[in-house]
């Protein structure tokens, strides 16, 4: 939790370097990978030459190096480990554009969502980055999210 003090021209978070050959299944490994991203952080890969070749693809999402190319930091909706909301990131690109993460840390599925009223306007078009997938016009979006799952949007007038 040292969200509160991370930003841009602040402190990086600095993540572990990550074995994705190591995680359960695509969830998990969407999910490790999202949070390096939305943190600021960078993704630093730890796999060997005979275990990263089936999971390339995880770390060559273009849209989410896109944030990190901008320089994007979310951060948590509150820092207490026990609240939900904790699961809710979110940010604000340069060019005003708003990402939200929804992570689930449980092990069963998980509603998470927010509102869009509270980002500046009611109604943004909404991208899923990790299926390259224009979404439509909203003014919220809640899903059931996956046990160590992860959906990553891109919120653009």
């Amino acid at each position: 939790y040292w969200s509160n003090i991370s930003g841009r021209g602040k402190m990086i978070l600095d993540a572990d370097f990550l074995r994705i050959n190591t995680f359960s299944n695509d969830h998990e490994k969407k999910s490790v990978i999202s949070a390096c991203f939305i943190s600021g952080g960078a993704v630093t890969i730890g796999d060997r030459y005979n275990s990263i070749d089936k999971n390339l693809w995880l770390y060559q999402n273009r849209e989410l190096l896109a944030l990190r190319e901008d320089g994007f930091v979310g951060k948590p909706l509150t820092n207490d480990p026990k609240d939900p909301k904790s699961q809710i990131w979110k940010g604000q690109l340069t060019n005003g554009d708003w990402v939200i993460a929804l992570f689930n840390r449980e092990r069963k599925y998980q509603t998470r969502g927010l509102n869009f009223t509270d980002l500046s306007g009611s109604h943004w078009r909404v991208r899923d980055l990790w299926k390259h997938e224009d979404l439509g016009t909203m003014s919220s979006y809640f899903e059931n999210i996956p046990p160590h799952g992860v959906t990553v949007l891109r919120l653009t007038k």
